[in-house]
């Protein structure tokens, strides 16, 4: 089965800084009023996203959101 890259946009609960996600390639982090953040970027294959949402958990973030976005 052919990978291939797809925009996500990922909503946790609570800031997270920008710099926690350097080792993540192309990601951008938005801090929102109420709390949250969103957390967008292309991720070529659901094993990268899958990857980041394993990190995530295991920083105890509540995830909000997962949200396949259309270019």
């Amino acid at each position: 089965m052919k990978e291939t890259s797809c925009r996500y946009e990922i909503r946790i609960q609570g800031h997270l800084a920008a710099h926690r996600l350097r080792h993540f390639e192309g990601v951008t982090v938005r801090q929102e009023e109420g709390g949250e953040t969103l957390i967008a970027g292309v991720f070529r294959g659901q094993p990268a996203l899958y990857g980041l949402l394993t990190w995530l958990q295991g920083l105890g973030a509540t995830l909000l959101l997962v949200k396949r976005v259309e270019e």
